[in-house]
């Protein structure tokens, strides 16, 4: 991967010859700092007020696709008028209205049942925190002793093993999440909320920072701007990188200088066919 600022120009290049830019954005890792707690990663008011500022553009498309529950992406965002994902793609809402999936009674009970285990099971270990998203129990373990961690991941295996009939576990950074085997991820929401658009002047950025955004990746790869967040990921199918949320800061002001010029140049144009 290459350093998205220090290749600025060539991305540059590109949003000059494109017209239209849906700038999909992961959340923690991404906007803000990997922190202690889930509830802890706040996003800053320069952060809110750049995104409001991109989200009013009239040629940019901004989403915010999270793998927490649609309500908790939105309270902390807290923007009207652009798109939410949440849970990895179960729960979208965009100005149309809220689609989500839902578990049928028998697979609701199973849910309950999975959850009550793993808490019976990994409730006492020092730094264990449970985080219930609806549909997805997510697992953390960053504030667990380095000794513990084996043992964690042992018993969130061995329940993997004994439900994966019609349970998934996934793994992210320092944390295991339980979800139903639907077919989704955030690729496929990602290709869900580009289905509307023209591809002639199309182009998409995704920036994240998981294991996770690898499927999101994977869809725009060849096609838009793909920005892995973080260090230590020579793998990831992103084509770019940036090291740490101020730089993600950074990279979206320059954008938003860019983005707007092409929506003058492009008012400019229509004003000037209008008048003939």
């Amino acid at each position: 991967m290459e350093h998205a600022l220090k290749n600025w120009e060539r991305i540059q290049d590109r949003i000059r010859k494109s017209r239209f830019f849906p700038l999909l954005l992961d959340y923690d890792g991404t906007l803000t700092p990997i922190v202690s707690r889930p509830d802890l990663a706040v996003c800053s008011p320069e952060i809110k007020l750049l995104l409001e500022r991109l989200g009013n553009l009239p040629n940019v498309y901004l989403a915010i696709i999270s793998g927490r529950a649609l309500e908790d992406i939105r309270e902390k965002v807290g923007l009207p008028k652009i798109t939410y994902v949440g849970n990895h793609g179960l729960s979208i809402q965009n100005p149309a209205g809220i689609h989500k999936k839902r578990l049928s009674p028998e697979r609701q009970r199973e849910f309950e049942k999975i959850r009550q285990e793993l808490k019976d099971l990994l409730g006492q270990i020092p730094g264990v925190l449970f985080e219930d998203k609806g549909l997805i129990l997510a697992i953390h373990y960053r504030n667990s002793r380095k000794e513990d961690i084996p043992r964690i991941r042992q018993v969130v295996e061995k329940k993997a093993e004994e439900t994966k009939e019609r349970w998934q576990i996934s793994h992210g950074k320092m944390v295991s999440e339980v979800r139903p085997k639907f077919d989704f991820d955030k690729g496929q929401a990602v290709r869900s909320l580009l289905k509307g658009f023209s591809p002639q002047g199309l182009l998409p950025f995704y920036l994240g920072d998981d294991q996770t955004d690898e499927d999101a990746f994977r869809v725009i790869k060849g096609q838009g701007i793909t920005v892995y967040i973080g260090t230590g990921q020579a793998n990831s199918e992103a084509e770019y990188n940036l090291q740490s949320p101020m730089e993600v800061e950074i990279f979206l002001r320059r954008c938003e200088d860019l983005f707007r010029m092409k929506s003058k140049i492009a008012h400019g144009r229509d004003c000037i066919q209008s008048s003939f």
